[in-house]
């Protein structure tokens, strides 16, 4: 079975976890990646009502793709978690997830302690290969 690896991190990483997910699924998983469209441009002018349903759908729906997840990876190369990353990790903990990082959150060590992992590296690609020779020797919760 193919191991899926979900992708979380800000959307200021936008480049980042599209390289991610790229560089991922080269190495043969299947990759669950975060909507990274910009739900404001899409409903600029549109109704308040439609706005907080397309933000609320999206969030469900990447939700989802954690409880997918056999891993998730957090794509966070400065160390970085925002508030939708600190909701994504917190619902990956509570669904008992292997949870990896690039980096540790040196803002809140209270988010750190929450990665199984910690790769070390601002790399993208190099985080990447990391995670997959994890993977390979069988490293996981």
């Amino acid at each position: 079975m193919t191991t899926k690896i979900t992708l979380c991190g800000s959307g200021k990483m936008r480049t980042e976890i599209t390289t991610a997910a790229t560089e991922l699924r080269n190495h043969g998983f299947i990759v669950l990646a975060p909507p990274l469209h910009k739900l404001d441009t899409l409903f600029r002018g549109q109704p308040e009502e439609s706005w907080s349903l397309a933000w609320k759908g999206a969030t469900f729906a990447h939700l989802n793709r954690i409880a997918k997840a056999d891993v998730v990876f957090i794509v966070n190369p400065d160390g970085y978690m925002g508030p939708s990353t600190t909701l994504e990790l917190g619902y990956a903990v509570a669904m008992e997830k292997y949870i990896v990082g690039m980096q540790p959150d040196n803002a809140e060590m209270a988010r750190t302690i929450l990665l199984d992992h910690i790769i070390g590296t601002d790399n993208v690609v190099a985080a990447c290969k990391e995670l997959a020779d994890e993977m390979a020797a069988g490293h996981s919760r």
